[in-house]
C-alpha cells in the first residue's frame, strides 16, 4: 500500500505541475480525453498485471489490440475492404480470435516449458504479419459504424463532450471484476503463490500449468477488449496500431507496483500506474514554459514530442532500479529479523538442553550408584 500512496503522491505532483504550466491540462475536452487513454491502457494492463503477478510476460498485447480492431473494421465494415457483416459477429469473433491467441500461447508455455519471453515476442510478430496480411498492408475504415459511438460516446454530455466516457465504465467494470478474481478468490491466491515461488506452488497441489495458462487468457481476453474500444476511437485500423502498447503497458503495471519476478502487485496498483503513463504522455505534450529571449520577446518553450519515448524508457528503468532496490532492502532486513530470532532462540535452547541432560537416565546414573 506504501508503493500505490507514493504513486498517487506523484501523480497529483505532475498533475499540479502540469496544471501550473499550462490551464488547459485540467480543461475539460483534455481532462476528459486523458480519462479516456487511462481507462483504454488500464483495461489491457489489468490483463498485463495478473501474467507478471503470476510470474510471467506478455509482449504480443499490442498485436493482439491491432489483430482485433482489424479483425472488427475487416468484418464490419461497409467500406472498401470489409466484408459488411453486422457487428454482433464482428466483435464476438474479433473477442473470439483473442481468447484463442491467449490459450494457445498460455498452453505453448506451460505444456512444452517454452520461455514466456520467446513465445510472446514471436506471436507479437507473428500477428503484426496477420494484421498487415489481413489489412493488405493498407488501412481498413470503420466509416459510419455505429462502433464510432463506443469510445467517443458517454453519460452527463456537456456540450459536445460526454463526461463520462464509455471507456471509462468498461475499465471500472473490468477493475471490480479484477480486484474480486485477484484479491478474494483462490484463484487469486495462486496466481500470487506461483509468482512467488512456482515450485512450491506445485508441490502444494496446485494446477500451475491451468492456473498460468489462465492467466495469459485473460490477458488477451482484455487485449480484444482493449482492440474493440481502440478501434472505436481510432476508426481507421492498420497493423501500425498497437505498436509499442505492451512497452506501455508493463511500465504501468510495474510502476503500480507489480514485481517483474512475479508474486507482488495489486488492481489499485495497475490502475493509479494507468494514470501516471497517460498523465506522462499526455503531459509532454501539454507541458509548457514561458519565457523572454535575449530580444525580451515572450515566448513559450515546449517539450519535443520526439523525447516521448526517452521519458517512457527512462521511467520504467526508475521503476525498475527501484522495484529492485525495494526488494534487495526488504530481503536484508528478513535475514536480519531471522538473524537474530536465531540469537533469542539460542540461549532458551540451550537452557532446554541442560535441562533434558540433567533429566536423562545418564545424568541420574551416580545418583543410583551412591545408592
Amino acid at each position: 500500500m506504501r508503493r500505490e500512496l507514493g504513486m498517487t503522491i506523484a501523480l497529483v505532483v505532475m498533475c499540479l505541475g502540469l496544471y501550473i504550466s499550462n490551464p488547459d491540462f485540467l480543461g475539460q475536452s483534455n481532462s476528459i480525453n486523458t480519462l479516456r487513454q487511462i481507462s483504454m491502457l488500464g483495461i489491457f494492463a489489468m490483463g498485463i498485471g495478473f501474467v507478471i503477478i503470476a510470474g510471467g510476460i506478455d509482449l504480443s498485447i499490442g498485436s493482439v489490440i491491432g489483430l482485433t480492431g482489424v479483425l472488427i473494421a475487416k468484418l464490419s465494415s461497409t467500406q472498401i475492404g470489409g466484408l459488411g457483416y453486422p457487428l454482433w459477429i464482428g466483435i464476438p469473433v474479433a473477442l473470439g480470435v483473442a481468447l484463442l491467441i491467449g490459450l494457445g500461447q498460455g498452453l505453448l508455455i506451460t505444456r512444452l516449458k517454452l520461455q514466456p519471453f520467446i513465445v510472446t515476442l514471436g506471436g507479437m510478430l507473428f500477428l503484426r504479419g496477420v494484421s498487415q496480411t489481413i489489412a493488405q498492408g493498407g488501412t481498413l475504415s470503420l466509416g459510419g459504424s455505429p462502433l464510432l459511438a463506443l469510445a467517443n460516446g458517454g453519460l452527463l454530455k456537456s456540450g459536445s463532450d460526454a463526461l463520462v466516457p464509455y471507456p471509462l465504465l468498461m475499465f471500472l467494470a473490468v477493475s471490480a471484476v479484477a480486484t474480486y478474481a485477484l484479491h478474494f478468490t483462490v484463484f487469486g491466491r495462486y496466481v500470487y503463490a506461483i509468482g512467488g515461488n512456482r515450485d512450491a506452488a506445485e508441490y502444494s497441489g496446485i494446477n500451475v500449468r491451468r492456473v498460468e495458462t489462465s492467466t495469459y487468457v485473460i490477458s488477451a481476453g482484455l487485449g480484444g477488449v482493449a482492440g474493440v474500444c481502440y478501434a472505436s476511437y481510432i476508426g481507421q485500423m492498420s497493423q501500425q496500431v498497437g505498436i509499442a502498447y505492451e512497452m506501455y503497458a508493463i511500465a504501468a503495471a510495474v510502476l503500480g507496483g507489480c514485481s517483474l519476478r512475479g508474486g507482488e502487485g495489486t488492481v489499485l496498483g495497475i490502475i493509479i500506474g494507468s494514470a501516471v503513463m497517460r498523465v506522462i504522455d499526455n503531459g509532454i505534450n501539454m507541458f509548457q514554459l514561458p519565457y523572454q529571449d535575449a530580444d525580451r520577446i515572450q515566448r513559450i518553450w515546449r517539450l519535443d514530442p520526439n523525447w516521448t519515448f526517452i521519458i517512457i524508457g527512462a521511467v520504467i528503468l526508475v521503476a525498475v532500479i527501484l522495484d529492485q532496490i525495494v526488494h534487495m532492502v526488504q530481503t536484508k532486513r528478513r535475514i536480519r529479523h531471522a538473524s537474530a530470532g536465531a540469537a533469542e532462540a539460542a540461549p532458551s535452547l540451550q537452557a532446554a538442553a541442560a535441562v533434558g541432560a540433567a533429566e536423562s537416565p545418564a545424568a541420574r546414573a551416580p545418583d543410583r550408584e551412591s545408592v
